[in-house]
């Protein structure tokens, strides 16, 4: 630039041009720096290309990947206010070679990988990227502008696997992915030695293992470890079957991005144990789904020290009931592993200790008998008191069943009898009859009724062809004696089936055992 002349110019006139000399020499420093990390890296190492590739943010983008030096960009606008996070996945058994740079460089090697950088400066980054092995491959780059606080992001939903247990199995179930969710598809690996960063890694050693007659080695992975991997689709849930106590499983679900591309997305370790007996609170019933515990389960209950007894209750007694629905089962109850009682109970069982002693712990078990019979059966209801007149059910007599007084020139009634239950108040009796259709004849006929369908005061028998007529009467039955009713207007050739159910007041309902009458003959058989 050329002095100025004090004969051509006024001295403030030439500072001002000063001034603007130097503001424009600012600038286009300013755009040399800025852009010269761009221009150096795309004359080396590859040729250059004309159009830059930019990354979009949010999206999950998949790349071609050589082993010349790649070129991406990733453009943060002006107004951004977000933390910059970047994932890198290369496919299966590729290696890559990867950085960013702005004023800050960051290098990663084959792995999948997430870098968050913080405040995202605003500016245009460059990712430089390459394979090492010199085969060409896919990438997979994902750009994600993330809130500063997470909880203010609409819709988060943080990723994890949740773990419901139910008896021999467990249930998994994951949320959607957040990105695409309604395209992306799921794989799950099951180990019983490590959580697994890649599928391809968990693909290599399941290869292995189905391959390779293993002998003793220093391998870090156990020789006998289970593992499995399960391609699920859409699907975000589910059940695994055969689990072995004490044994530690480590579960990881990988979203699939396309045939060759899968990224973690979420994983947990759990340790399968034995499910600790159910506490049970003094003349509290506990129902739970036997079914959904592969037909075990086991209860616990504490005598305590302060019994408050009613009077003419026998001290140092404890009192359980149990009513499977359904379905037959085993049960035993111990102290101190002393089996005290082992009984199989089908509809209903009151079982009474003698002896106890306050502070002590038993533990009632129930088991069903087969595997038919887990299957079978629903549920089980369990109560455990020292106060005997807290127990809701009538104290039934030890025989259940219902006799059938013959009478030899009458086939159109039939008198039946049966032992009272024991009670100090009134107990309400019910007789039902029920006239089976002809279908019914070659049905199998169980004496013993599932307490369960009539524990609530009314009986909810049912048959398959629902073809079937119900006559009740109840009435209040005396105390100590042999009730005896007389049922009128029988039909002859035909099958019933009798019930009688005994109901405790403001408590709950149980049956006797069933009769099947058969009006063939004179004689009722």
């Amino acid at each position: 630039m050329k002095s100025c002349s004090p004969f051509l110019l006024h001295f403030n006139t030439c500072a001002m041009l000063v001034r603007l000399w130097l503001a424009v020499l600012m600038a286009e420093l300013l755009t040399v720096v800025a852009f010269k990390p761009l221009e150096a890296n795309l004359t080396r190492d590859g040729p250059i290309t004309k159009s830059m590739l930019v990354i979009p943010h949010d999206f999950d983008h998949v790349v071609p990947v050589t082993k010349f030096r790649t070129k991406f960009h990733i453009l943060i606008p002006q107004d951004s206010d977000r933390n910059l996070s970047v994932t890198v996945t290369p496919s299966c058994n590729s290696v890559l070679n990867w950085d960013l740079k702005l004023l800050i460089e960051y290098t990663g090697v084959s792995i999948p990988v997430t870098y968050d950088h913080g405040k995202a400066n605003r500016g245009l980054y460059v990712i430089s990227a390459q394979t090492a092995a010199g085969d060409d491959s896919n990438a997979m780059f994902y750009v994600g502008l993330k809130q500063k606080s997470q909880k203010k992001q609409f819709g988060y939903r943080p990723n994890g696997i949740r773990i419901k247990k139910g008896g021999q199995k467990i249930y998994l179930r994951w949320n959607l992915s957040h990105i695409d969710h309604h395209l992306m598809k799921y794989s799950l690996v099951v180990s019983t030695s490590k959580i697994y960063t890649t599928i391809c890694e968990a693909e290599l050693r399941l290869e292995e293992k189905q391959n390779i007659n293993f002998t003793y080695s220093d391998d870090d992975l156990r020789l006998d470890d289970r593992l499995e991997i399960h391609h699920l689709g859409f699907n975000t849930s589910y059940t695994l079957n055969d689990l072995i106590y004490d044994e530690t499983y480590y579960f990881t679900v990988f979203v699939l991005h396309g045939p060759h591309i899968a990224t973690h997305h979420a994983n947990a370790t759990y340790k399968f144990q034995k499910s600790k007996p159910i506490g049970l609170k003094d003349a509290k019933p506990k129902m739970i789904n036997l079914r959904a515990q592969n037909g075990k389960a086991s209860f616990r209950y504490k005598v305590g020290n302060n019994r408050q007894l009613a009077k003419d209750v026998p001290p140092n007694t404890l009192y359980w009931y149990v009513m499977p629905c359904d379905g037959v089962v085993y049960v035993e109850i111990r102290c101190r592993k002393t089996l005290l009682i082992s009984k199989r109970v089908f509809g209903y069982e009151k079982f009474i200790l003698n002896n106890t002693k306050s502070g002590e712990r038993y533990v009632l078990k129930v088991e069903s008998v087969s595997v038919d019979e887990t299957q079978r059966i629903r549920s089980i209801e369990v109560m455990a008191t020292v106060r005997p007149e807290m127990i809701q059910m009538p104290d039934m007599p030890s025989d259940l069943s219902i006799q059938q007084y013959v009478e030899p020139d009458d086939c159109q009634s039939v008198k039946i009898g049966w032992l009272s239950a024991n009670s100090l108040t009134d107990l309400k009796y019910c007789v039902y009859v029920q006239e089976n259709s002809n279908s019914l004849e070659s049905v199998d006929f169980s004496v013993k009724p599932d307490q369960c369908k009539v524990r609530y005061g009314k009986s909810r028998r049912s048959d398959v062809s629902n073809n079937y007529r119900t006559k009740t009467r109840c009435y209040i039955g005396e105390k100590g004696i042999v009730l005896v009713e007389k049922i009128l207007k029988l039909k002859p050739l035909t099958t019933y089936t009798i019930q009688v159910t005994v109901t405790k007041p403001r408590g709950r309902t149980l049956s006797y055992d069933l009769l099947k009458l058969d009006t063939n003959s004179c004689g009722l058989n």
